[in-house]
């Protein structure tokens, strides 16, 4: 049998948890919680992008963008750069920029994707 005291005390516990169960949902909202932002892959920008040359050799560019984010094994010559950020406590816009880079004999051949314009010496639009 369950004295009356520990069932005062079963009821008291159960009381609390739901009360705080119901808190859960507004704690996402509060405007002291700090939720950093998310950065994933490789910065690089306009300016870094700009720099790029053809005939440039890997080494080269990756000393002007950084090491690739992918290099990948199935496709020889080829880098892709990916930079995301995703703000979490912040109204700002979420940042996503993608690059891919190919190399052939004579060094960086063609470029795609973000900050690369149809003027630049390296578009290739299916590199």
């Amino acid at each position: 049998m369950i004295s009356v005291y520990t069932g005062k005390r079963l009821l008291a516990v159960s009381l609390l948890t739901s009360a705080l169960s119901g808190c859960a949902s507004t704690v996402e909202q509060l405007p002291i919680l700090y939720k950093p932002e998310v950065r994933q892959g490789t910065f690089f920008d306009a300016e870094s992008v700009a720099r790029l040359e053809p005939g440039m050799t890997p080494r080269q560019v990756s000393f002007v963008l950084g090491p690739p984010t992918i290099e990948d094994p199935f496709s020889e010559g080829r880098w892709d750069y990916v930079y995301e950020v995703e703000p979490r406590s912040t109204d700002l816009e979420p940042i996503s920029r993608k690059l891919t880079l190919v190399f052939d004999d004579s060094g960086l051949s063609a470029a795609r994707g973000s900050f690369i314009e149809p003027g630049n010496p390296l578009y290739d639009p299916g590199a």
